[in-house]
């Protein structure tokens, strides 16, 4: 589980003054995840829905397990049905901890397209 003063950090670099926002590095991190596969809402789309989780998280509530919760539950209601049926969003909750943890990481993915 990540540590919340790690998240903090991340979180306040990069909405910042002058920073780049939290929602282009939760793209990428949804992105990591397979999140392009899931088709509609698109990556950017959900990313901009969680960036008002992370900041609840960061200037609330203060508990990553409550956020980890938190965005399972959005990716359940907006996400593809697993198996044909709806599950608890607790099936989604490795999903939004791999999310988490690649948001937290400061090396972007590599892009070929982008040199």
């Amino acid at each position: 589980m990540i540590r919340y003063s790690v998240l903090r950090e991340r979180f306040l670099s990069d909405t910042a003054a002058g920073g780049p926002g939290a929602a282009p590095a939760l793209t990428d991190a949804l992105e990591r995840i397979g999140w392009r596969s899931v088709g509609e809402p698109s990556a950017d789309e959900l990313a901009s829905h969680l960036v008002l989780l992370l900041d609840d998280c960061v200037h609330g509530h203060r508990d990553v397990h409550a956020l980890c919760h938190a965005i399972a539950s959005v990716m359940r209601e907006v996400g593809p049905l697993l198996d044909g049926g709806l599950p608890p969003a607790e099936a989604y909750l490795p999903a939004a901890e791999e999310a988490l943890e690649h948001y937290v990481q400061r090396t972007p993915r590599f892009d070929p397209l982008a040199l």
